[in-house]
């Protein structure tokens, strides 16, 4: 009897108390076709917002083609092919359209995949191809140009290339073995940070051991405005990259427990970037080298809207997803 059901979930903890009413609810309550169909309305909108054209060659002579299980169909007259809204997006060709806010619900809390293929009932493989095309789909966005003062500064990961059949340049290691060399080196990959005064924020790979000026430039140099104050440590790499691009510069001698100069001039914004960076990547036990950009896209998104309500950051998410026509299969993310 379901009184004797009831009876003992007060002996279940908190946790599991939570655990069980989720897992109830996605089995009797599945996400609500309105919401999903609210959801169509304003992707279309966003992703068509000058004007209906084609997602495959852009041209704007294209005409209504009928339904196909109850979703508008377009054709455009130049090229001669077909597509709906959701074609070329992350979403496109998916068996569970039903399960694409839940999941993009996931993403924004962070999960790791194996939590997610367990909730929403799907192989974890289908749960990480679903990240890999979100993300490529939502750093294909791009970043906001910096301005005023601008902190920079670099963080080291572990190498990893697990999911690699092959490794030429050292031998595998197992998991939580440590690197044969201490300190920086180049089994460390280099991840820039720059962050202005108004919370835009870049978080790019940059290469290998210590970061070179022409690597710095790589990564952030296009994204600063010319009129922009850089703030560094007193790091040569970062004194020759204010020169190639013209930046005013100014140092802060951290090693000599200089913490902020002229009251203003400090890169302390950066180094707790830094520090929740490390924090959340713990999580994921290593993220490969190769998926690293994505994954330090994905951080700096959450980032920026950690002030957004979460109905508001998942509906951010899913329209920034499709906002571009992202063109990723899983034989493309199979061969990286």
């Amino acid at each position: 009897m379901w009184e004797d059901v009831y009876e003992g979930i007060s002996e279940l903890s908190k946790s599991e108390q939570m655990a069980l009413f989720n897992a109830m609810k996605q089995d009797l309550f599945p996400e609500e076709p309105d919401k999903i169909t609210t959801l169509l309305k304003s992707i279309r909108e966003s992703r068509f917002a000058s004007g209906l054209s084609c997602v495959h060659c852009g041209s704007t002579s294209v005409k209504r083609n009928g339904k196909y299980r109850s979703r508008q169909r377009y054709l455009c007259k130049d090229c001669g092919k077909t597509f709906n809204d959701m074609t070329n997006t992350p979403f496109s060709g998916s068996r569970y359209p039903e399960k694409w806010v839940k999941y993009v619900e996931m993403m924004v809390e962070g999960y790791t995949l194996p939590k997610i293929a367990k909730r929403l009932k799907i192989h974890i493989s289908t749960a990480f191809y679903w990240r890999h095309k979100i993300l490529n789909a939502l750093c294909s966005l791009g970043f906001n140009q910096l301005q005023g003062i601008v902190e920079s500064d670099e963080t080291f990961f572990r190498e990893s290339l697990k999911g690699q059949r092959t490794i030429t340049h050292r031998k595998s290691k197992k998991r939580g073995e440590k690197d044969k060399k201490r300190g920086i080196s180049n089994l460390k990959i280099a991840v820039v940070v720059a962050q202005d005064r108004n919370s835009n924020v870049i978080a790019r790979k940059a290469g290998t051991g210590r970061v070179k000026a022409e690597e710095i430039d790589t990564v952030i140099g296009e994204y600063i405005h010319p009129s922009a104050l850089l703030c560094t440590d007193t790091a040569t790499n970062y004194k020759k990259f204010a020169k190639i691009k013209g930046l005013q510069h100014e140092t802060v001698n951290e090693r000599q427990k200089q913490r902020v100069k002229k009251g203003i001039f400090h890169i302390q914004h950066v180094n707790n970037f830094h520090n929740r960076l490390k924090s959340w990547m713990e999580r994921f036990q290593g993220v490969g080298t190769h998926y690293l950009d994505n994954y330090l896209y994905w951080f700096r998104w959450l980032e920026l809207g950690k002030n957004v309500a979460f109905e508001k950051r998942v509906e951010q998410m899913l329209i920034s997803a499709c906002q571009k026509s992202n063109y990723t299969t899983v034989q493309m993310l199979r061969s990286a």
